[in-house]
């Protein structure tokens, strides 16, 4: 036996979607640049170079992790830029 999902192709959904995900891509933005400032500062006061070595490398994977959570969100900024206004609605 399975499970029958009904998906709706409402407005409504979509900009909920889109929203959730555009939120998500920013926090997680903002959660790499957090890491890599906190990376960079152990790095400068490190003395030892197993351990600089290592944190260049975590350094490196923040860097891309942020570059990529970045890109993901302007991208999704230009798709909110293109969606189609919503009438004004006047009371």
């Amino acid at each position: 036996m399975t499970l029958a999902v009904q998906r709706s192709n409402t407005t409504e959904e979509s900009w909920a979607d889109l929203s959730g995900r555009w939120f998500f891509a920013w926090r997680m933005a903002a959660a790499c640049e957090g890491a890599l400032r906190e990376v960079n500062t152990a790095m400068a006061r490190q003395s030892d170079p197993l351990r600089n070595q290592a944190l260049d490398k975590v350094s490196t994977l923040l860097r891309r992790e942020l570059i990529r959570w970045v890109r993901r969100g302007e991208a999704l900024d230009m798709i909110v830029e293109h969606l189609p206004r919503q009438p004004e609605l006047t009371a």
